[in-house]
């Protein structure tokens, strides 16, 4: 069976179609300079998001496979170029430039690349082309160079300038008035529409926090200008944190968030997945493993609402079908069920516990301390303190058979040491054993 990949897709597998038009509608008709900031927690699928972003506004996204493009035109999910006319994107992953001594020539430099390849292929019959646009791209090359380092070279004519004129500091806002005029000079003529360059920035949460806290900076400087949105894929509490790194003086994480909101207008959130088990099914092609699965969650919400986490599980039950057992009855044999509850359990912590499953693996008799865990909140076990139960678990003693009552414990949903697989584990009987775990604990995924 084929295991699913964590890249980029231009399918919308999230219902998140109507997000991407009011975010896409929002980028082309502003009025520039703009920045705004799609949030989302690692997993959340922010790559994704800002590429059928790339889809609406254009109808391009050269970050994707031939095989991708041709399937999100037959889909028609997404609209396609919607704003072609008078929208140009450029991509940029400030993660692969964070060592840059400063990011945001890196940043100009890809800008005038796409630019340039965007430029020779709609103009390159055109006269024009030879005097206009040639100027502009030397003049991005060159205000690249007053701005930082120079990051690349590019004919002759580069060398000399730098030999001229480099020793002459240029003030902020003239670079910015040179950067506007260069840029609209690449940009697209539309009669109706102002043109705008929209630049997608993605992974500024994976820089180190330096890294990131110069690119926005340079931001800030260099490229208000009136003709450029910039979209930032980010993890707002991330960034946050490298801002006050970079800061000095009191109260930094207050006016962290101040220079986030003035830099960033307007912030969209990724929502969480609404229905994890709905997703997760969604990747386990075998209908077999889906009658397990099915089995065993019932009506518990016991999965991470998270996309990468919930694919990921999706790959492991698929080599864990290995240790099921040959026989199985009805599907509503208690056997069955009970069965599947093992299988997803264990699966569960061999995904995203390591620590927890190791333990377990080489002592079973660890299933005790777990299960009081579960349901009393209370434990001994200084590896199980990290971890938090997403349940509140009240027991009614005064029955002769004791009733729980569940109730939600209110946790950051993002957060990775949310033991979600909690009400499965409660609702197994006092009768188990440890040793019952012992086919999916010890088996061979």
């Amino acid at each position: 069976m084929p295991l699913h990949n964590d890249e980029p897709t231009l399918i919308d597998q999230l219902n998140r179609v109507t997000l991407v038009e009011e975010v896409g509608e929002a980028v082309a008709t502003c009025e520039p300079p703009q920045v705004f900031g799609i949030h989302g927690d690692w997993g959340l699928g922010k790559t994704s998001f800002l590429h059928q972003l790339q889809w609406y506004l254009t109808g391009e996204c050269p970050q994707q496979t031939q095989d991708e493009l041709t399937e999100a035109e037959t889909t028609k999910v997404i609209p396609k170029g919607q704003h072609q006319d008078h929208v140009t994107v450029v991509w940029f992953e400030a993660w692969r430039y964070q060592h840059e001594q400063v990011p945001v020539v890196a940043l100009l430099q890809e800008i005038r690349s796409q630019l340039a390849w965007y430029v020779t292929l709609g103009q390159q019959a055109k006269k024009m082309f030879e005097v206009t646009t040639r100027s502009a791209l030397l003049s991005l090359e060159d205000l690249t160079k007053k701005i930082g380092i120079q990051a690349s070279k590019i004919q002759e004519v580069g060398d000399k300038w730098e030999r001229d004129h480099l020793a002459t500091a240029l003030p902020s806002h003239t670079i910015r008035e040179h950067l506007q005029e260069a840029i609209g000079n690449l940009l697209p003529r539309s009669e109706k529409k102002k043109a705008r360059l929209v630049v997608l920035i993605d992974d500024l949460d994976r820089c180190e926090a330096e890294s990131a806290y110069k690119l926005l900076e340079g931001l800030k400087i260099y490229l208000t200008l009136r003709n450029c949105v910039f979209v930032l894929g980010l993890n707002q509490k991330i960034i946050e944190d490298a801002i006050r790194k970079n800061m000095p003086g009191e109260r930094q994480d207050l006016r962290a968030a101040a220079y986030l909101e003035k830099l960033c207008q307007n912030f969209w959130r990724l929502p969480l997945v609404a229905d994890p088990k709905a997703l997760l099914y969604q990747w386990l092609p075998d209908d077999i493993i889906k009658e397990w699965i099915t089995a065993a969650i019932g009506k518990s919400q016991c999965l991470p609402p998270n996309p990468r986490r919930l694919k990921g599980l999706a790959n492991l039950l698929q080599r864990f079908i290995v240790r099921l057992p040959k026989k199985v009855g009805a599907k509503n044999d208690p056997a069955m069920i009970q069965q599947a509850k093992y299988t997803l359990i264990v699966a569960y912590v061999y995904q995203f516990h390591h620590d927890l499953f190791l333990r377990w693996e080489s002592n079973p008799e660890l299933y005790h301390h777990i299960r009081d865990w579960v349901r009393t909140y209370e434990t001994k076990l200084k590896f199980l303190e990290h971890l938090e139960l997403p349940y509140k678990i009240e027991t009614d003693e005064s029955t002769p058979t004791p009733q729980y009552k569940i109730s939600s414990a209110y946790p950051d949903p993002t957060e990775s040491n949310i033991f979600w697989i909690q009400p499965l584990l409660h609702e197994l009987g006092d009768e188990v054993k440890p040793e019952d775990f012992l086919r999916y604990l010890r088996g061979k995924p």
